[in-house]
């Protein structure tokens, strides 16, 4: 059974939760994990001083390119251990468009930029899984699970 959204959603600035969990490329990887701490959000921007998004460091790179390295996280540059030109939505995207976009790309995080490449907000598959619940697609869940589930 295939479902389909009568629309794609409204835009995902929208559901964007008003965080903008942000570090420097000088800033340690100290400083990034408390920012995802105090956030909830397992991924941080990376900018410039202007505001421009340069990079992204999430929980993958923490894990793959820190600490499995047995690397000290007040000694780690961020600039060293980002991921370099992250793929970033519009915030006219629409929620479908945020989603197809991260399954493809298989990745939890989306850092939103403007037209100018101003860093605004991180939207995560939890919040476009928390909207996607909201949707009253017309079907019963037990007609997409099959059974007697609920």
């Amino acid at each position: 059974m295939v479902i389909r959204m009568q629309d794609e959603g409204p835009p995902v600035i929208t559901i964007c939760p008003g965080l903008q969990p942000k570090v420097y490329p000088k800033d340690n990887v100290s400083k990034a994990i408390q920012v995802m701490v105090e956030t909830g959000i397992g991924a941080v921007a990376v900018t410039d001083e202007q505001g421009k998004i340069i990079g992204i460091f999430t929980e993958r790179d923490l894990l793959n390119k820190v600490l499995v390295k047995d690397k000290k996280t007040d000694e780690i540059i961020i600039g060293d251990v980002m991921t370099r030109n992250p793929i970033v939505g519009n915030p006219s995207w629409s929620v479908l468009k945020a989603i197809k976009t991260m399954a493809y790309y298989g990745f939890r995080h989306l850092p939103i930029v403007d037209d100018t490449g101003n860093y605004l907000c991180m939207v995560s598959i939890r919040e476009l899984e928390k909207f996607i619940t909201q949707i009253d697609i017309g079907v019963e869940p037990s007609e997409i699970i099959g059974g007697d589930w609920f």
